[in-house]
């Protein structure tokens, strides 16, 4: 029996180390990303837990207990993550043409100092989102005539009714950000959502398909963990038992042929 002592070792800690049965709601993030995530859960009162995602080398996955998932979607949901990334400078370069004509190379600059502003502001905390629409002119030498206004908007969604950045701060990051805009002529629109309420985290845990409070949580693994020793040991038992009948069935049957085999003395020998 002692060969089976390793396996019933590692079955009574994985029992002990038994969590819900976790589902992933996110993957393929960056670790900032999942921070997010886990942080907007939490404050749902939603148990995330951030690890690595095993399909994606040097990214992050978050799951949650299977209950939680649908809930962990809509909050997810409203609170627009994981967000869009927002293409940079390097990513709106296009490297398909072998020599890009000065109108493409203008739209890509467009694009890139927008998704770079779109970062900036999506980075700040109580920002959902940012959108950044630029109208820069581009500028011929050759051409007479006045030169056109540059021109922006910014669409800034935000958690609350306060915005986390004001209108004149918007205004000079999204003009500082582009030559010849003026901070005048970026148009700031906000768009308040409302704030969540602190979700009460529910005082119930998951053991597998059991659901119990989590004050109880240890002493239910801690039970099924004797109960698993105890269904073993009387195994144990009921083998040895089995074990040793079938052996005193064997002597019997031997003696039973060594008697049989035994030579017999003839009837009437002195």
């Amino acid at each position: 029996m002692r060969p089976a002592t390793t396996p019933v070792l590692a079955l009574v800690l994985g029992l002990l180390a038994l969590p819900g049965c976790a589902v992933p709601v996110a993957a393929g993030l960056e670790e900032g990303d999942a921070n997010r995530v886990v942080v907007a859960l939490d404050h749902a009162g939603i148990d995330g837990a951030k690890e690595a995602d095993p399909t994606i080398e040097g990214r992050f996955r978050v799951t949650v207990p299977h209950d939680d998932a649908s809930r962990a979607l809509v909050t997810m949901a409203d609170e627009q993550l994981p967000r869009s990334k927002s293409r940079g400078l390097l990513e709106a370069a296009d490297r398909g043409q072998l020599v890009p004509s000065q109108a493409a190379e203008h739209v890509q600059l467009v694009a890139g100092l927008s998704g770079e502003l779109e970062r900036t502001l999506s980075n700040v905390e109580g920002v959902l989102s940012a959108r950044v629409h630029m109208n820069l002119p581009a500028r011929d030498s050759l051409r007479d005539g006045p030169v056109l206004k540059a021109t922006a908007s910014v669409l800034v969604e935000h958690r609350g009714s306060t915005p986390p950045l004001t209108l004149e701060s918007v205004q000079r990051l999204v003009a500082g950000g582009a030559p010849g805009l003026a901070p005048a002529d970026v148009a700031v629109v906000f768009l308040a959502h409302a704030t969540r309420p602190t979700g009460a985290r529910p005082d119930v845990a998951h053991v597998g398909p059991i659901a119990v409070a989590r004050g109880s949580m240890m002493t239910l693994k801690i039970a099924l963990a004797g109960l698993v020793l105890i269904v073993l040991a009387l195994a144990g038992a009921a083998l040895a038992l089995y074990a040793k009948l079938a052996r005193l069935r064997r002597e019997q049957a031997d003696g039973e042929r060594a008697a049989a085999a035994a030579p017999r003395r003839p009837t009437g020998a002195p």
